[in-house]
């Protein structure tokens, strides 16, 4: 099961090993990671997104990142009232039914934005969930898709 974990950790050299290294010796895939600064210095919050098997395992975790170096908090908030979102950038054919094309980013009015075209390229933002930015890129995949880029996830509670 894929899960979502809020951690907030003294900004010291190591300290990111240390974490992924806790999921890496369980052989827990994970899917992305978001490291940023915090209001208050010195101190980082992560964001991790891995898949955890059961609630044992999970149980297991939480208890092993709360004990690495450095570690303030550790939260699982995937079952919380969060807001998660990811950004996507997106360089694509640019499409030969423009009407058709529209009406298809249309669905996705408040998540994809045109940054610039040229005369065969067509280059999009997307922000939103992850579940969102996939069917997103599922949809646009008939487009000729020559690059993306994707942040992880970022969440507030």
């Amino acid at each position: 099961m894929r899960r979502t974990f809020k951690l907030t950790v003294f900004d010291k050299a190591g300290t990111l090993n240390r974490l992924t290294s806790t999921f890496v010796r369980r052989q827990f895939n994970i899917v992305n990671i978001t490291a940023g600064p915090t209001l208050e210095a010195g101190v980082t919050e992560i964001t991790f997104v891995a898949e955890v098997p059961d609630d044992q395992m999970l149980r297991t975790i939480i208890q092993q990142l709360k004990k690495q170096v450095n570690t303030l908090t550790v939260e699982d908030i995937t079952d919380t009232n969060t807001f998660n979102r990811e950004l996507l950038l997106i360089k694509l054919n640019k499409p030969e039914n423009d009407t058709q094309f529209t009406d298809l980013t249309n669905n996705y009015a408040t998540h994809v934005t045109r940054l610039k075209e040229d005369d065969s390229t067509l280059y999009l933002q997307a922000v939103g969930p992850q579940e969102t930015l996939d069917q997103l890129l599922e949809d646009l995949s008939a487009y000729g898709i020559q690059q993306i880029s994707r942040t992880g996830t970022a969440a507030i509670v």
